[in-house]
């Protein structure tokens, strides 16, 4: 069976055999969402178990400052997918509603308090405006 003839059937010009469809989602908010979520949920497991372990391999660190890098990476990461979410987009509002649940609730809240900390109060002003959105569903 020669498959080029197979294809050629088709008669799709546009279509290169060389070509490989390949479906990016990371620009779906259902994406974003999720991102933000898994890190914020990570990110309290392993503040948590840093706290235990650091200070039985190596007493001299200071966890304090540990802390405060970590979360200054990682809160910064979970904004860089969250900071994405256009209210006024349907379909972003579907995928708020979609992923409503505690867990998108108390993340952002956590996140809110993490930015009031560090005084970024638009970064604040933005989630509080998603969290006031997701409470309505």
């Amino acid at each position: 069976m020669d498959i080029n003839k197979l294809f050629s059937s088709f008669e799709d010009n546009d279509i290169n055999d060389d070509v490989t469809l390949l479906v990016d989602f990371s620009e779906h908010p259902l994406y974003w969402i999720g991102g933000f979520i898994k890190i914020i949920n990570n990110h309290t497991f392993f503040t948590k178990l840093n706290k235990k372990n650091f200070p039985k391999i190596d007493p001299s660190i200071k966890i304090e400052e540990i802390e405060k890098i970590s979360d200054s990476v990682l809160y910064d990461k979970a904004w860089n997918y969250i900071k994405n979410i256009k209210l006024d987009n349907t379909l972003h509002l579907e995928s708020l509603k979609i992923k409503t649940d505690s867990g998108l609730i108390s993340s952002l809240v956590e996140t809110i308090e993490y930015f009031e900390s560090t005084e970024e109060y638009e970064k604040c002003a933005f989630l509080k405006k998603i969290e006031d959105k997701v409470r309505e569903f």
